[in-house]
């Protein structure tokens, strides 16, 4: 088990946060909106990420996890807890929270499950599938693996103005979406990552 850097980073203060937000906004939009399901590509992995979501200072928060340069693939990117699913998984579910556990010390017990978002297929190959999940509070969680490097907040809210995503246009096939990235302290969210929580902001807004 990984003790060090186990403190969660704060997040970047915002000038004005926006009250639209909440977790009970997840909650009410999640049950009103169904999700959409692609099928799985042959020779595309399937794997699965988990939202963990909780109220703060600035609205609802989501715990983001910095990779280390030991992993194979995505060195040093951030990402969200989670991973391929394994055959002993009983679901895409099941592999999200074991992922979790797995990563950043997540006790299953400790999340209420909301729903999930719309799957995701990535260029480097895996088929994701983001569940989203919320949790009293982000204490006790954090780096468990040498895979991740750092944990920390990040507020749904900070989307919400424009100016801090950066916008590429991109084509690939199946979509006609901009490629996102997003600066946000020391950090940079672009990918799948940036992807996902984008789709959430888009889902409250």
């Amino acid at each position: 088990m990984r003790t060090s850097e186990s403190r969660i980073k704060a997040p970047v203060p915002l000038t004005s946060p926006d009250p639209r937000f909440s977790l009970a906004r997840v909650v009410s939009c999640l049950e009103s909106r169904p999700h959409v399901e692609e099928e799985c590509p042959e020779g595309v992995r399937r794997a699965a990420v988990l939202l963990l979501l909780t109220d703060g200072p600035d609205g609802v928060e989501v715990l983001l996890t910095r990779r280390s340069h030991d992993v194979s693939d995505h060195k040093g990117q951030v990402s969200l807890p989670g991973g391929a699913i394994d055959p002993e998984d009983v679901d895409s579910r099941a592999a999200a929270l074991r992922e979790a556990s797995e990563e950043v010390g997540l006790a299953p017990a400790r999340a209420q499950v909301l729903g999930r978002l719309d799957d995701y297929v990535t260029i480097t190959g895996f088929h994701i599938v983001p569940w989203v999940a919320a949790i009293d509070d982000f204490e006790d969680l954090g780096p468990r693996t040498s895979e991740i490097e750092e944990v920390f907040r990040f507020p749904l809210a900070y989307l919400a103005d424009e100016r801090h995503v950066l916008r590429v246009p991109w084509k690939r096939p199946g979509s006609n979406d901009d490629a996102l990235f997003i600066p946000y302290g020391e950090q940079l969210l672009w990918g799948v990552t940036a992807r996902i929580l984008y789709r959430l902001l888009e889902i409250l807004s």
